[in-house]
């Protein structure tokens, strides 16, 4: 019986892949063979903390691309292992390794500029007017030199190479590292973490009407809602044990997590209100008692100790806690981004794609013949381990969906995305290992996987790649402060 299902369940899936593709591949509306896709660590095909050949050759682009033959689509391809360090599944106890980051490029020398020219960690303003690492700083200026190439090129930003491309159609991508930052490091501070919308506006306006001088037809992506992904929604404020509620034993209510906001004079921690978001950083503290009463764990040595709340501008460790007051602003300034984004795009002509309305599809889980597909961390399939970034599946039902909407608003007749090779064999390119093939955790198998993914010095290498060039000084709560830098000696240890 086993086998039935299993064999029915393939044989679903292969019949809805096939039903995405149409008979006619014929298109008259848009013309697809000189792409030009400006974007972030999405658009770059970036997965589990990394940038490798494996994904790249399933970046959303690359997809689309292949998709309509095109014959000439080049990338800023880096051989295997890869840039960063990926994450893989070494063992299903779990536990978890990183790759080294040795790779190299693999067409540095082409003469024109890449066709995919999204640079992970870039700002809209980075887009724009970036050139070097010199002027930027995070994972933009880790990778910037290797996909403009202007020691050789001498073209320009990402928006100028875009232009020199002559392209036929164009895609403007940057899905949320204008604040991004201020969650990866715990860090919330309007102008230091988190771009203030009048430039952001500026730079939009600017950006759009340059493209569309060049080229009319294109489309605009809005940011996403940075508070809704799996690295700030995967933990419960509360305290977990096998991936269960601990519950209080005389009131049967959940033991609130343990932060500094709020409490009484003198005293260091306290329970958290439920509406504060917990983000994965904070499975780097847990395991030594940060966050949790003394009462329920005394064996753990920084007990009664508070999770973070911020980034510590002395260590550069980041904080894991974003309260109600800091989550009310990061979406309504999403919400200001992408209204700013809108009335650019209309008044450029460029179409805008909402990736907060992707996200919710993608939240509630797309269905191919039986086997779902969602944005559940580590089980779900669509997000990789680093919380933020697709996989390969979920990069090719991006890339499906906007051709959806390509076909919808521009009359454009474009073929469907087989998605038979993403869903069996995790990519064109066999993806990361475990990437995309998600075994089966129970709550103590999740618990520990979290654990294992973000280790200390993960969660400040994934704090770094978002941070933002800025002075060395900022307000915080208490007044100025050291801007936090890539120095990281994580939480004190026992």
């Amino acid at each position: 019986m086993k086998i039935l299902k299993s064999l029915l369940r393939i044989s679903l899936a292969l019949a809805a892949a096939v039903a995405l593709s149409p008979a006619s591949t014929a298109w008259a509306q848009v013309d697809l063979t000189r792409i030009a896709w400006i974007g972030d660590s999405e658009g770059a095909g970036f997965t589990a903390h990394c940038l490798t050949k494996r994904v790249q050759v399933d970046s959303p682009s690359a997809v689309i691309a292949r998709t309509e033959n095109v014959a000439d689509f080049q990338q800023p391809i880096v051989n295997d292992p890869g840039l960063g360090g990926c994450l893989v599944l070494t063992s299903l106890a779990p536990s978890f390794t990183q790759e080294p980051s040795t790779g190299t490029p693999a067409n540095l020398a082409l003469a024109r500029p890449y066709n995919n020219l999204s640079i992970p960690g870039c700002t809209v303003g980075d887009m724009l007017r970036a050139t070097t690492a010199s002027q930027t700083s995070g994972n933009c200026a880790l990778f910037i030199d290797l996909v403009l190439r202007n020691a050789a090129l001498h073209i320009g930003s990402q928006v100028d190479q875009a232009i020199a491309l002559t392209p036929t159609f164009v895609f403007h991508e940057n899905v949320g590292n204008d604040y991004l930052g201020a969650v990866t490091s715990g860090t919330v501070i309007d102008g230091v973490t988190v771009t203030p919308l009048a430039p952001f506006t500026a730079d939009y306006n600017t950006t759009l009407t340059k493209l569309a001088a060049k080229q009319p037809k294109g489309i605009v992506f809005g940011v996403a809602d940075v508070t809704s992904i799996p690295f700030t929604t995967t933990l419960p404020p509360f305290l977990t044990s096998g991936g269960k509620l601990v519950l209080n034993p005389a009131t049967g209510a959940p033991i609130p997590l343990l932060g500094p906001k709020g409490c009484p004079t003198g005293v260091p921690a306290c329970p958290i209100p439920a509406t504060t978001l917990v983000t994965l950083n904070a499975a780097s503290y847990l395991p030594y008692g940060y966050g949790i009463p003394c009462a329920v764990a005394p064996t753990l040595p920084k007990c009664n100790n508070p999770l973070p709340a911020a980034g510590d501008p002395v260590t550069g460790n980041p904080g894991a806690l974003i309260y109600a007051a800091d989550v009310a602003f990061l979406k309504q300034r999403g919400a200001d981004y992408n209204a700013a984004i809108k009335a650019a795009a209309a008044a450029s002509g460029y179409k805008y794609y909402d990736v907060n309305d992707f996200l919710l599809r993608l939240k509630a889980g797309f269905d191919f013949g039986g086997i779902t597909i969602n944005a559940a961390f580590l089980t779900g399939g669509a997000f990789s381990y680093d919380g933020i970034h697709l996989t390969p599946i979920g990069y090719a039902i991006l890339a499906d969906d906007l051709i959806q909407f390509m076909n919808a608003n521009f009359n454009a007749g474009l073929p469907r995305v087989n998605l038979t090779t993403y869903l069996f064999n995790g990519g064109t390119n066999g993806g990361l290992s475990g990437s995309s093939s998600y075994a089966p955790l129970n709550g103590e198998d999740f618990e520990r996987a979290v654990q294992a993914i973000f280790t200390p010095e993960f969660a400040r290498q994934l704090a770094s790649m978002f941070s933002l060039s800025k002075p060395a000084l900022v307000q915080g709560d208490s007044g100025p402060v050291q801007r936090l830098e890539p120095h990281y000696r994580g939480p004190e240890q026992p």
